[in-house]
């Protein structure tokens, strides 16, 4: 069974910008055909609005409209009657973005919001919760710089925390916010491309509707759903910390992990790891059938008991991952750690912790799946950084009942089906038509120019179906 995805090398053109989209998975930079496709590209989803300034006195941009007229997209959501995503659905780095211009703001860590007039209307800002500020791209003169790179990824994590922040009477923390992961936390039903090889592509350029100077340029991605019974090697990490103990994180956890187990076809196979301050070595059970009593009572004895190792955790679980991989070549392998991301015992960076469960096989990685519980006393930074990094993707969990829609057998089934590996975009601005430019989000996920034909972990897996506005 042939497991690497081909890459793919798509040339865009529309009347302000050339865009690049690469996806691969384990191939090496200069392997697999590269070709143009019409009308449709080949990898895939994720959400990310560029704004321009048009070179004229910022008055005109238009498009090569080769596609239907479509609704603006904009930072505050001006897409025809979208539909919010359900968080089931589907990797970066800290430095300052290369080739967008330095950040507006600075810092990093939770901020509080001034207070209100009327203190009836204050809302707390949820104790204890890391997230990283990340700044914000500015216009960059297209003279000076015409060219933005940066990951392709499907991540809505972002919009669901501060969606349950909100419900539960929360203030919405300003660092927690990536514009992209908000896009795409909506369906705008793009239509499907025309076979199951290329993405579905289409483009257009819009007035901004808060200011008459400026423009917003649309380029949308449609991968296909494409059928695949490879089967699963998958890794359950779960804390079994005491900090699980807040709310009802224990249950989330539990339920996800149960449901993932329920949704594995006979051929799949799966392990469970717990940890607390270290590995809880009498909850282990090594890769198995997923109808294995084992597994399920596992499972099931999940609870909360001291502090929190993330890396050993991930340590075990990623020996048994790659030992499982090593027996069956032909499966795809998962590794999903379930935590609130507090991690205080040996390393706790996330780079750290990669770096000690390290995986060298790029021809066949494990793809690392991090999945958030709780609202206090969470970190948000260290679970986005694990996946983005890991090769894997970042969702968040606000109760049981989501636990089961997200890891139900369909959209299990859709979620770990890759179509595209290390996906990535680059976006060259005409500056005879565009004065000025910036992305609306993705500043953590701009990487240097000439990073755009290299294979690099933090590049975005885009699982079947996926759906991408850049």
């Amino acid at each position: 069974m042939q497991l690497s995805l081909r890459k793919y090398l798509i040339l865009i053109t529309v009347a302000v910008c050339t865009m690049a989209v690469i996806a691969c998975s384990g191939d090496d930079d200069d392997d697999g055909a590269a070709y143009t496709v019409e009308g449709s590209t080949s990898t895939a989803t994720t959400t990310t609005t560029a704004t321009t300034q048009s070179a004229d006195s910022y008055s005109s941009a238009t498009a090569d409209d080769s596609d239907d007229a479509a609704a603006p997209s904009s930072r505050s959501s001006a897409m025809p009657a979208p539909t919010p995503q359900p968080s089931a659905g589907s990797t970066t780095t800290q430095s300052s973005p290369a080739s967008s211009g330095a950040n507006s703001r600075s810092g990093s860590g939770t901020t509080t919001a001034s207070a209100p007039a009327s203190p009836s209307w204050q809302r707390p800002t949820a104790p204890a919760t890391t997230f990283k500020n990340y700044g914000r791209t500015p216009f960059v003169d297209a003279s000076q710089d015409a060219i933005s790179t940066f990951s392709l990824d499907t991540d809505r994590t972002s919009y669901f925390l501060a969606l349950n922040w909100a419900l539960h009477g929360y203030e919405v923390d300003p660092d927690s916010v990536r514009a992209e992961e908000w896009i795409n936390a909506f369906a705008y039903g793009y239509d499907l491309p025309r076979d199951g090889r290329s993405f579905a592509m289409r483009s257009d350029v819009v007035g901004h509707p808060l200011d008459g100077g400026l423009h917003i340029a649309r380029v949308a991605l449609q991968a296909p759903t494409v059928p695949d019974d490879t089967p699963l090697n998958v890794t359950l990490v779960l804390d079994a910390s005491g900090s699980m103990a807040n709310g009802n994180r224990v249950d989330i956890a539990r339920t996800a992990a149960e449901t993932i187990r329920q949704s594995l076809r006979p051929r799949d196979r799966i392990a469970v790891v717990h940890f607390t301050a270290d590995v809880l070595d009498r909850y282990t059970v090594e890769h198995t059938g997923p109808d294995d009593g084992d597994v399920a009572r596992s499972i099931g004895q999940l609870a909360p008991h001291g502090s929190t190792n993330v890396q050993a955790g991930l340590n075990l679980g990623v020996r048994l991952a790659d030992q499982a991989r090593q027996e069956r070549p032909d499966a795809f392998n998962y590794v999903i750690l379930m935590s609130d991301g507090v991690a205080n015992v040996d390393a706790t960076n996330p780079f750290s912790i990669l770096e000690s469960a390290r995986d060298a096989d790029h021809l066949n990685p494990l793809r690392l799946i991090t999945i958030g519980v709780g609202i206090e006393n969470y970190n948000d930074y260290l679970l986005e950084q694990l996946a983005q990094h890991g090769n894997g993707w970042y969702r968040y969990l606000d109760d049981a009942s989501q636990a089961r829609a997200t890891f139900s057998r369909e959209n299990w089934l859709a979620l770990s089906t890759p179509f595209a590996d290390q996906a990535r975009a680059q976006v060259t601005w005409d500056p005879r038509l565009v004065q000025a430019w910036r992305i609306v989000g993705y500043e953590n996920r701009v990487t240097p120019d000439h990073t755009f034909e290299q294979n690099r972990k933090e590049f975005a897996e885009l699982p079947s179906g996926a759906a991408t506005t850049v």
